[in-house]
């Protein structure tokens, strides 16, 4: 069955069409952004952003170094700095985040977080097994044994790294112990932040394969990356950033026969798809 692009592309003009009113038609939006912009003093770091991600959706942002992706996953997560100033509305749930008085319950059980600095986000002197613990305790459920086994398992973590503290974990085994903290109390969303960086080509492959899996079963993704290569392999929609704009999006289809010269310059700067066969492996994944 064929989907609708919920990104407009105005081919004229060369916008991208995500306003907010186009966007609350969609019946299963989860988590919706609405003309966001941030400033820093007189300078204009993100630029009228507006998106929307549904259930079981997965949502690609792509952009070099620099051009506001982490910064859009700050706001989200309500994580911005003091020095910086915003306008615009963030909705989880048809319900503005800024004003919830349920924020704590939000983020970690309803959106899970998966850092791009990952090497900061664990107490030195806790075992692993003591931070899953304090975030079930935190979020008032139980241990659940059997589905932190289950996870360890599916990306590759032995069961003896629990009783670790962070400092004796390797780069990529602290990354997959921050994927299963995010994914562990089975949030509606997941966001992720250039999360395979640290990781082998391997293992990169099969934790995005397995999130892939599980988006499509629980939950939602918003998954932030620099490859578009990566990006059309995995996502149903994918939203392209320069200079802190939305400036092209839409499905694989669109993007390779985008117009926008942006768009344009990242699938020649990707060389996987330049093959024909892995072109027509990306389209009909």
């Amino acid at each position: 069955m064929h989907r609708v692009n919920h990104y407009r592309v105005d081919e004229t003009l060369g916008k991208v069409d995500t306003s907010f009113s186009n966007l609350r038609r969609r019946r299963k939006r989860m988590l919706l952004i609405d003309h966001l912009s941030i400033k820093q003093g007189e300078r204009l770091l993100l630029q009228d952003v507006s998106l929307a991600i549904e259930r079981n959706e997965w949502v690609c942002l792509v952009g070099a170094s620099g051009s506001g992706k982490s910064l859009l996953v700050k706001s989200i997560l309500q994580m911005l700095p003091a020095t910086l100033q915003s306008t615009g509305s963030i909705f989880w749930n048809d319900q503005e985040i800024e004003a919830a008085s349920n924020t704590c319950s939000i983020y970690g059980c309803e959106i899970g977080y998966i850092p791009q600095q990952y090497t900061t986000s664990f107490a030195p002197f806790l075992t692993m097994d003591a931070h899953i613990r304090d975030l079930f305790a935190s979020h008032d459920q139980a241990y659940d044994e059997d589905r932190i086994r289950a996870i360890m398992a599916e990306v590759h973590l032995s069961e003896e790294l629990l009783y670790r503290y962070p400092g004796e974990l390797s780069g990529g085994q602290l990354q997959r112990f921050c994927l299963l903290l995010a994914s562990i109390l089975q949030p509606k969303l997941i966001i992720a932040d250039e999360i395979t960086n640290a990781l082998d080509v391997l293992t990169a492959r099969q934790v995005t394969e397995w999130l892939k899996a599980m988006i499509g079963q629980t939950s939602s993704m918003l998954w932030v990356s620099h490859d578009l290569a990566e990006a059309m392999t995995y996502a149903d929609h994918i939203l392209v950033m320069k200079d802190g704009r939305i400036v092209d999006a839409g499905d694989r289809e669109h993007l390779l026969t985008s117009t926008d010269p942006y768009t344009q310059s990242l699938l020649q700067a990707a060389p996987v798809l330049k093959r024909k066969d892995r072109l027509e492996h990306v389209i009909t994944r």
